[in-house]
């Protein structure tokens, strides 16, 4: 079973893993039990067929950047009497969120009284 979601952070690098895929290195802020910021990694796996179509290389553009990453959580289990381990693999390319301006108000016409 996979629950796709999204994780937003800082990217912090693209690695080669021992897999022949990659794997993104994400930095997210998050509060600690008395309120305390304390840095979250994430490594989202990026598959080798992802890395044969050269996804991974989107990604580099945005190192040391905010990004917001696509991704699929899933639970690998090795063996079964092994401990469960979830996984984050990357399901798409990089969204970034851009800045809107607000537009400056148009002039209303008066109105004339009669």
């Amino acid at each position: 079973m996979s629950i796709p979601g999204i994780i937003d952070g800082v990217l912090v690098a693209v690695e080669e893993n021992k897999w022949g895929g990659f794997e993104l290195q994400i930095e997210r802020e998050a509060l600690d039990g008395k309120g305390r910021k304390i840095s979250l990694f994430t490594d989202v796996r990026v598959a080798p067929y992802q890395v044969e179509s050269g996804m991974h290389n989107a990604y580099r553009a945005y190192i040391g950047k905010i990004v917001f990453v696509p991704v699929q959580f899933s639970i690998y289990q090795k063996d079964k009497g092994s401990k469960p381990s979830e996984q984050v693999q990357l399901s798409g390319l990089p969204m970034q969120i851009q800045r809107a301006v607000p537009a400056p108000a148009a002039a209303q016409p008066a109105l004339k009284q009669a």
